[in-house]
């Protein structure tokens, strides 16, 4: 007798347990996978991630900028002059001028020696004690027009002074925004110029002393 569709597909019968149904699903390899436009749009920022991290890093920089020590805009930073110095005085014939002693509230703050070839050239920058920047040159050229001419920004003669019994000239720049004294002697010459008052430049060139040959 042929078995009805209703008991072969686990209908119940008459001191017979029920079958449970078991059901298994089979998906194609790849279907739990998002499709590549939708990852893009995962990774994608919007704007408000954008403007979080923008906001994160800035933090990031000011706290940087707070915490590493800075130098005080105020401090100079001192500078020897002596390894120039002796260079210059180790040139047979140049006559090398120095302040000794430096007067007080004077710091020595750029040095440097050259040996051109139309002679030796010094150079020893001040910060003078009103903050303003003086240069001490002194050269031994056949001809120093040119090297004051440089060194003075203009070599406009404005007077003659007598300092420490010397005679200097005293010139201005073209925009007289600087002094120069100058003194021609011997076996050099030598100026000093700057941004600072005049009565400091007369005052370091009062201190100047010849110093002997190393």
């Amino acid at each position: 007798m042929p078995t009805s569709r209703a008991n072969a597909q686990g209908s119940t019968t008459a001191g017979s347990a029920a079958v449970p149904r078991v059901i298994i699903q089979v998906r194609p390899p790849g279907a739990d996978r998002a499709d590549p436009a939708t990852r893009r749009d995962l990774w994608r920022p919007n704007r408000r991630s954008l403007v979080t991290w923008g906001i994160a890093v800035l933090a990031i920089a000011i706290g940087l900028v707070l915490a590493l020590p800075r130098p005080n805009a105020g401090t100079v930073i001192p500078v020897d002059p002596s390894a120039a110095i002796a260079q210059a005085t180790a040139v047979p014939g140049f006559a090398v001028y120095v302040p000794e002693p430096l007067p007080s509230g004077w710091q020595p703050n750029s040095a440097g020696f050259r040996q051109t070839k139309d002679g030796p050239e010094l150079h020893v920058g001040y910060l003078a004690p009103d903050g303003g920047y003086v240069g001490l040159e002194e050269a031994n050229l056949p001809n120093s027009r040119r090297f004051v001419t440089l060194n003075s920004a203009g070599n406009v003669a404005v007077d003659l002074r007598t300092i420490d019994g010397q005679v200097w000239a005293h010139l201005q720049s073209n925009r007289k925004s600087q002094d120069s004294l100058v003194w021609y002697g011997p076996h050099s010459v030598v100026m000093v110029t700057g941004t600072t008052s005049l009565a400091n430049l007369e005052e370091l060139a009062a201190s100047l002393h010849v110093r002997p040959a190393s």
